[in-house]
């Protein structure tokens, strides 16, 4: 089963200009599921709270095209994804995060690949 603390720390974790996220542990009690604190490769560090609420599973699929591509690439690191699955999520996210300084024919490519994975 896959969590948004995970899901936020994996991307933050694989993206070049980061070397490291991870949960904030208190030193007693409880694991606080709610703060990440990320650090850069310039040494500086950032933390995270998280907010959110569990979307119900019969949701209608995500409302933009970004959206859409990103929801691929998760859906795509659910289950034990294979190094292919792992850099095809990673680029989709890259795309789907950069949306906004994208040209037409690669939006258009990220969203067949991602209607290819829904499919699937």
């Amino acid at each position: 089963m896959a969590y948004a603390w995970h899901a936020v720390a994996a991307a933050i974790g694989n993206h070049p200009h980061f070397i490291r996220a991870t949960l904030e542990q208190p030193s007693f009690g409880p694991l606080n599921l709610n703060t990440i604190t990320a650090l850069t490769r310039a040494g500086n560090e950032y933390t995270l709270s998280l907010t959110g609420s569990p979307r119900p599973v019969h949701e209608e699929e995500p409302t933009s095209p970004a959206a859409d591509v990103a929801y691929a690439a998760d859906k795509l690191l659910v289950s034990d994804p294979s190094d292919s699955e792992r850099a095809t999520a990673k680029l989709l996210n890259y795309v789907a995060a950069t949306w906004d300084k994208q040209d037409l024919p690669l939006r258009e490519h990220a969203q067949a690949v991602a209607r290819t994975l829904r499919t699937q």
